[in-house]
Order: structure tokens, then sequence, then C-alpha cells
């Protein structure tokens, strides 16, 4: 057993191993599992109405003042919750029954939806109410995120879950491809209003999966009794665990310096390229593609290892680097599919060793911890990305934002080797 501020948990379980690479028929392993299938639809149908949503209002945004630059203002305010609130909302993850949680995050999107969409339609929808409205999907996000990972556990145990995980990723980078298209259909058609009022149909679908789940099936979860402190017991859980403060400096580093990846590419496609709009939507794609492939890859892994991990964010940071210097646009995106695919399976690899390595009894309050690092790193780094854009040129971020998260990970990786520190998981047979 081992214990934190006086406070008893389970041993963490060894990381599971195969033997072999999974064959691609195993790459789908987890969708064997009769409650992930549900769990699975209902997650490709939140994402991809989740989607809808979010650039629906965006379209709202612009559409009634004009200011694409208005647009920062309703990123700013679906980023900001988690700052705040997400390590409630993994207190809460680890009191209280997950799905239950993550039903009732679903109940507050579909607030926000309708309470943007029926004043859009009637012409009574203003800014303040977009701001409103964006808050609330903030604040749904920053306790669905540990919710719903402490729900996988339960759903697929430990051994599956980098897989389940992998398979997530997937389905929301197709959520995402398939959400703009949706959007940009129904956006002209019906306009934002009817769009967003359409867009609870998916948390509808997901609310209805997710209750038919059989809770005979899940695997146990630790619950945790109310009590003060909850919250430093989950940093002081993460001092002590070296792999867990790795996995959230790599991640902080990524977040803050390449995240914002969707500001350098519509550099690339205005100033670089002149391609305007058609070459930024074609960037999107290709990041989507890279992003999809690079989530299938990564549940094709036999093992997973920190140092591997630190590796694929440096490949991809190098990749990322050396992009913002393609002399034509065709390089551009080969070089943004392939560090979009070693970035996913970072990420990944990243967040499933975070949680592998946390005892389930304190999972939900360290995976909201990771999920604040990412978000407040995130929100920085878009504001400093800006700024840089405009001071030192699109080039010079592109070196920036590739290169110190790709050196970091590099003396991440060689502290690993010379101090033979990287996790040797016991192995599982498949």
């Amino acid at each position: 057993m081992s214990s934190v501020s006086g406070v008893v948990h389970p041993i963490t379980e060894p990381l599971p191993v195969l033997e072999a690479r999974p064959t691609f028929r195993a790459t789908f392993a987890a969708l064997r599992v009769a409650n992930f299938r549900l769990y699975f639809a209902g997650l490709a149908a939140t994402s991809a109405s989740g989607w809808l949503a979010r650039l629906a209002t965006d379209s709202l945004m612009i559409e009634l003042t004009g200011d694409v630059g208005l647009v920062s203002l309703v990123v700013a305010f679906q980023l900001v919750p988690s700052l705040v609130l997400a390590p409630w909302g993994g207190v809460l993850s680890d009191r209280f029954a997950p799905r239950q949680m993550v039903v009732l995050t679903q109940l507050l999107v579909i607030l926000s939806a309708l309470c943007l969409g029926v004043p859009a339609i009637l012409g009574t929808a203003g800014v303040p109410l977009i701001v409103a409205s964006s808050l609330v999907l903030g604040v749904s996000a920053a306790f669905e995120a540990p919710a719903r990972a402490v729900l996988l556990v339960q759903v697929v145990g430990t051994r599956a879950l980098p897989n389940a995980m992998s398979l997530n990723a997937a389905v929301q980078q197709l959520a995402g491809i398939l959400g703009a298209l949706l959007t940009a259909g129904l956006v002209a058609i019906i306009g934002p209003g009817w769009a967003l009022v359409a867009a609870p149909l998916g948390p509808l679908a997901g609310i209805v999966m997710l209750l038919g789940i059989r809770r005979s099936a899940l695997h146990p979860a630790i619950k945790v009794a109310a009590r003060r402190g909850q919250i430093l017991e989950a940093v002081r859980y993460v001092r002590r665990k070296p792999e867990i403060r790795t996995a959230l400096l790599l991640i902080t580093f990524l977040a803050f310096f390449a995240l914002t990846a969707s500001i350098l590419m519509a550099w690339s496609a205005k100033e670089r390229y002149g391609l305007g709009t058609v070459g930024y939507t074609l960037f999107q794609t290709a990041s989507a593609v890279g992003a999809l492939l690079g989530s299938l890859l990564a549940a094709r892994r036999r093992e997973l290892r920190l140092r591997d991990t630190a590796l694929l964010l440096a490949g991809s940071g190098l990749v990322w680097a050396c992009s913002g210097l393609a002399p034509v646009a065709a390089l551009f995106v080969v070089g943004l599919v392939a560090a979009m695919l070693m970035r996913t399976a970072f990420m990944v690899g990243n967040d499933s060793l975070t949680q592998l390595s946390t005892n389930g009894a304190i999972r939900g309050r360290v995976v909201s911890l990771y999920v604040m690092c990412m978000t407040g790193a995130q929100a920085a780094g878009a504001l400093a990305t800006g700024w840089s854009v405009h001071a030192l040129g699109g080039e010079l971020t592109f070196l920036l934002a590739g290169g110190v998260p790709a050196l970091v990970a590099l003396v991440v990786v060689v502290v690993l080797t010379v101090r033979g520190r990287s996790r040797r998981p016991v192995a599982v047979r498949a």
C-alpha cells in the first residue's frame, strides 16, 4: 500500500505490455468490450456535436460583430473555467459515480446550445449571451474530463486503457472532421442559430449510450469519502511520482508552444503561401488526418515507456520547426501530417502513462491537474503565439513552437537514459 498525507491508496497496477506488436485487428481490441462500444458511440456523437456547437458559436460571433478577433473571446471563456474548476471536478470524480457526472455535464452542453440557439433564431442574441454560453461550455468541460477518465477505467480496466484511449483520440479526430463539414453545411443552409439548436442531438445520443452501459460489467472503482485537503493531497501525490511530474512537464511545454497550431496554420496560409481561406481549410484537414493516423499508431504500441513518449514529442517538435521553413505548400502539408501524427501519438501515450501511473483512489484529481496544466498553458500560449507572429515573424515563431518542446523532450530522454529512470513495466500476457 502507498500513503499520501496519511491517506492509504492501493498499489498502482503494472503497466500493460504485449508480447508482440498488435495486429491490425487488435488495434481495435477495446471495441470487443460491449460497454466500451456504447461509450465509444456516445463519445463520437457528443464530439461531433461539440465541434458543431463551438464552430457555430464562432460563426454567430462573426455574424453579429463582423470582428474575427472576438472569436478569441469565445475560446478564452471556454478554457478559463478549467483553470479554476478542474481540480474540483477531479475531487467529485473520485467521490461520486463518474457516469452520472458525465450525464450532468452533457445536460449542461444541451442547455448552453439551446439558450444561445433559440435567441439567435429570434434575433435577440448578443455578445454577452455568447460569452455566457461559452462559459457554461467551459464549466462543463472542467468537470467532464476527469469524470470521463475515471469512467473509462471502469469500462475497460487498466490493461485495455491505452488501446481505449487511442481509439477515443481517433474518434475525436474523425468527429472534428465531420463536425467541421457538418457545421459548414448547416451554417450555410440554415444559419448558426438553427445549427446550435440541432447540436443537442449529439449529447442526447451520448446520454442514451451512457445509460445503456451495464453496471454489472463495470470494473470496480474506489470511491473516496469527503474530507478537507483533497486537492492538496493530489498535488503532494504528484510530487512523489517522477513519472507523472515529467508527463506534466512535457504536456505543459507542448501546450504553451505548440497546441496553438491554428494560429501558425492561418499565418502560413495567408502570409507565406498566399492561399487564404482555402489553404487554411486544407491545412486544418491535413492536421486532422495526421492526428487520426497518430491515434491509430498509438493503439498499436506494445508498451508505454516515458522515454519513448518523450522521443515522439522531440520528433514532432523538430518536424514542426522545419515545416515553417518549407518553400512550397505541398512540403508544408507533408510536414504538418508528420508532426501531428507524432504529436498525437505522444499526447495519447503521455495521458495514458499519467493515468496508469496513478492509484485508482486519486485518479480523477490527478487527471484534473493534467487538464489544468494543459489548458492553462494553451491559453497563455495562444496569447504568446499571437504576439510572436507579429513581433518576431512566422518563421521564428515556428522554430520556437517546435524547437523548445523538442529540446525539453530531448533533455528528458538524456536524463532518463543516464539515470536509468526509464520505466520498465512488468509484462502482462496479451
